[in-house]
């Protein structure tokens, strides 16, 4: 059963977000994940704030998502992250 990490991102800086988005996204297919939804006008039912960036990544599966986020190859990256973005990511599948 596919597992998918729902991600919710508002970055202050736009510039670092292309290129960190650019970076996740050559590395994801790796961990057998694929993109399937990225959206700037999304919207929240029940949330205290509504993200930037919505995006849904198809995985095969949980353990997939979790060595893909835990990998040495992401650490990098969510580092980077942290220096520009706030963001919150659910795993949700059956295993």
């Amino acid at each position: 059963m596919s597992a998918y990490m729902v991600i919710s991102v508002t970055p202050d800086d736009d510039e670092k977000m292309r290129e960190y988005e650019a970076r996740t996204l050559e590395l994801v297919p790796r961990f057998g994940g694929r993109p399937l939804v990225r959206d700037t006008d999304c919207f929240v039912i029940e949330a205290d704030q509504r993200p930037a960036i919505g995006v849904i990544i198809e995985f095969p599966d949980k353990q997939a998502v979790r060595a893909f986020y835990e990998s040495e190859e992401y650490r990098p990256l969510k580092e980077f992250r942290h220096t520009f973005a706030t963001a919150s990511a659910l795993v949700v599948g059956t295993d």
